[in-house]
C-alpha cells in the first residue's frame, strides 16, 4: 500500500515536524508493510502543481496535517487530488480533530478524520483498513450513510523520534522544531494545548541527542514547541545548561534556540542560567495576553502579573537574548480602555518584540464551545478572528488593527527606536497614543521606508520639538538600513556636513554614515558594516563637533 504524508507549511523557511512524526509512528508501530513518503509545500504554492505532484505518485492513501493557517489550501488540494486520482484521503491535526463529523458532512471528498496523537493513531488506521476500523482510536469515518466516531485514547509514552535521515535531507537549513513535552499545565479558554492531553515529558537523554543532531544540521534556529517550556523548572534548567555547556562545541556557534515560557513562574535558578547564556543562543516568547486581572480570571489564565513584569524586566536587562511578548485583543471582559492600559504596560517593558494579536475562536477551545460564557462575533472562516465583543466594538477593533500595523513598522521592525523613546519618554505621549494615533493616520498604507519616515515626521512635528524629532528619525534611519533614502524634509544643507563626513571616512571608517545633531551640537555616526544588535540595528556613536 502506497502512502503519502503531506503538509502545507506557512512558509518554506519553516520545516514542519508533523509529517515526520507520522512517518516515525508508522515505522515504529504499524504491523503491516507500507510504502510511505513525506511531501511538503507551502500555502503560497500553486495548489494545482502540488495536487499534480501527489497524483503522479498514484498513492492509495494521502494523509494531511491540518492547522488554522493551512486548512483552506489543504481542502482545495484534497479536492483537486481526488479529481485527478482515485485514492483515500485522511485528515488529522487540531483544525479537524475537534470537528470530525462536520468535516465529513461538509467535504465529501474527505474519507477519514483522525483525532489524537498521530504517532499511534495513524499506524493503527493503516492497519485497520484491512481489519476493523471501529478499533482505531480517534477515527471518524462513514458507514452506511452514517458517520462513526471512535473515542480517542490517551498515551503516556515518549513518541518515536521524527528525525530520520530523510528528515535531515529535506531540512536544508530551514527553521526546525523539537518537542520535549506534550500537553500543558494550564487550561486557557482560548487555547487547545491544555485540552490535547495531560502534560507529560519525553525522555531527557533522547532530547539531548536530538538537540545536538538538530544543531549540527545546518539550521540557524531550533524552536521548542513545548507550550510551557518551564512548567518543570528542574528539567528546563537541565536542558538550558546542556545547551550552554555544549555551545561553541557540539552545538555550532550562531544556532539559536527558541522557547515559549510562562514568565511569572520563572525560578531564580532559571533566571540565573539564562543570564549566563551565550549572546544570541536563546530567544524567549512570553504570552501575557492581558494585564486585566478580571479578564485573566474569566479566561482561566493563571498569571501573577507583578511577578511577570518583574521577570520580563530582568530578562531584558541581561541583554543576551531576544524577548518576544504578546497581547490578545478581544478577550472576555476587556474593553478598549482596559486594552490600552494593558498595551501601555506591555510597551513599558521594552521587549524586543511586542505582538498585538487578535482573538481567534479555535475549534475545540472553550471560548468557541461556550458562546454564553464567552460571547463574541467572529468570522466563521479560518482564522476565525473576532470582529466584536460586548466590551469591544468592531470600530474599536479596526483602530487596534491600525495600531498593530504601526507597532510592526515602528517598533518590532527596530527601525524607529530613538524616535519612539523620544516621543514616549521625553515628550510624554502615551505609547498607545503614539501607535494608535499614527497607525490611524497612515491606515495601513504600503509605502517605502523613506516615505513612512516622512509621514512620521509630519504627524508628530507639531506635537513636540520638531528639530529634535527630525534628528531622532534621521538617526533611526542611519541605524536601521544602509540603503534607505533620506527624505528631503529631514535634510539640512550645511558645509559642516561635508567636512564631518570627510573626516569620518578618512580617519574612522569609510563605511561610516553621519548626521549632525544641532540640538546637542554633536555628531551621530554609524558604521553600517558592523554586527547588528538584538533589535537588528547598527550601533550609533556620539561625537563632539569640536573633535573633528
Amino acid at each position: 500500500m502506497k502512502v503519502i504524508i503531506a503538509c502545507l507549511n506557512s512558509k518554506y523557511i519553516h520545516a514542519s515536524l508533523s509529517p515526520w512524526c507520522l512517518l516515525a509512528g508508522v515505522c515504529a508501530f504499524a504491523k503491516g508493510e507500507y510504502d510511505v513518503a513525506v511531501t511538503e509545500s507551502t500555502i503560497n504554492g500553486d495548489p494545482n502543481a502540488f495536487a499534480d505532484k501527489i497524483a503522479t505518485e498514484k498513492p492509495d492513501i494521502i494523509a494531511f496535517s491540518c492547522y488554522i493557517w493551512n486548512i483552506t489550501k489543504t481542502l482545495e488540494i484534497c479536492k483537486l487530488v481526488k479529481e485527478k486520482h482515485k485514492c483515500m484521503i485522511v485528515l488529522g491535526g487540531p483544525e479537524v480533530a475537534y470537528r470530525p463529523k462536520n468535516i465529513l458532512e461538509k467535504y465529501t471528498f474527505i474519507d477519514y478524520v483522525l483525532s489524537g496523537e498521530g504517532e499511534w493513531t495513524f499506524p493503527a488506521f493503516l492497519d485497520g483498513l484491512n481489519g476493523d476500523l471501529s478499533l482505531v482510536p480517534g477515527l471518524a469515518y462513514r458507514e452506511n450513510r452514517r458517520i462513526i466516531t471512535v473515542p480517542e485514547k490517551q498515551y503516556i509514552d515518549t513518541p518515536p523520534s521524527p528525525y530520520c535521515d530523510e528528515f535531515f535531507k529535506n531540512l536544508n537549513g530551514r527553521i526546525t522544531y523539537i518537542e520535549t513535552s506534550r500537553g500543558c499545565p494550564y487550561r486557557c479558554a482560548f487555547c487547545l494545548s491544555g485540552r490535547c492531553s495531560p502534560l507529560r515529558f519525553f525522555d531527557i537523554q533522547s532530547v539531548k541527542k536530538d538537540i545536538i543532531r538538530l544543531a549540527q544540521s545546518g539550521t540557524q534556529t531550533v524552536k521548542f514547541v513545548d507550550r510551557t517550556f518551564n512548567a518543570n523548572a528542574d528539567r528546563a534548567n537541565e536542558i538550558l545548561l546542556f545547551i550552554k555547556e555544549n555551545y561553541g562545541k557540539e552545538i555550532p556557534q550562531g544556532v539559536c534556540f527558541h522557547f515559549e515560557i510562562a514568565g511569572d513562574i520563572l525560578k531564580d535558578s532559571t533566571l540565573e542560567i539564562l543570564a549566563s547564556m551565550p549572546y544570541g543562543a536563546v530567544q524567549l516568547e512570553i504570552g501575557m495576553q492581558s494585564f486585566n486581572e478580571v479578564t485573566l480570571k474569566k479566561i482561566n489564565r493563571k498569571t501573577n502579573t507583578e511577578k511577570l513584569i518583574q521577570n520580563i524586566r530582568k530578562l531584558i536587562s541581561f541583554n543576551n537574548m531576544h524577548i518576544h511578548i504578546d497581547l490578545i485583543a478581544g478577550l472576555t471582559g476587556e474593553d478598549f480602555e482596559s486594552f490600552k492600559s494593558s498595551f501601555n504596560t506591555a510597551y513599558s517593558l521594552r521587549a524586543h518584540m511586542l505582538q498585538l494579536g487578535f482573538l481567534k475562536l479555535l475549534h475545540g477551545a472553550d471560548m468557541r464551545e461556550d458562546s454564553e460564557k464567552y460571547p463574541c462575533e467572529f468570522i466563521d472562516e479560518p482564522p476565525y478572528e473576532v470582529t466584536s465583543t460586548p466590551w469591544l466594538s468592531s470600530e474599536e477593533i479596526q483602530i487596534l488593527k491600525r495600531c498593530e500595523d504601526a507597532v510592526e513598522r515602528l517598533y518590532n521592525s527596530g527601525r524607529f527606536l530613538y524616535t519612539l523613546e523620544y516621543l514616549t519618554n521625553e515628550v510624554g505621549i502615551l505609547p498607545f497614543d503614539v501607535f494608535g494615533g499614527f497607525g490611524n493616520k497612515v491606515n495601513g498604507s504600503r509605502m517605502r521606508l523613506s516615505e513612512y519616515a516622512e509621514n512620521l515626521y509630519g504627524y508628530f512635528c507639531d506635537k513636540c520639538n520638531k528639530e529634535i524629532l527630525r534628528e531622532k528619525i534621521l538617526c533611526d534611519l542611519l541605524c536601521c538600513s544602509s540603503a534607505v533614502q533620506i527624505p528631503e524634509v529631514l535634510k539640512i544643507r550645511d558645509p559642516l556636513y561635508k567636512k564631518a563626513k570627510k573626516h569620518f571616512i578618512e580617519n574612522v571608517d569609510p563605511n561610516t554614515k553621519i548626521a549632525i545633531l544641532y540640538s546637542e551640537n554633536k555628531i551621530f555616526a554609524v558604521n553600517q558594516c558592523k554586527a547588528k544588535d538584538l533589535h537588528g540595528r547598527f550601533e550609533g556613536k556620539i561625537y563632539k563637533i569640536d573633535e573633528i
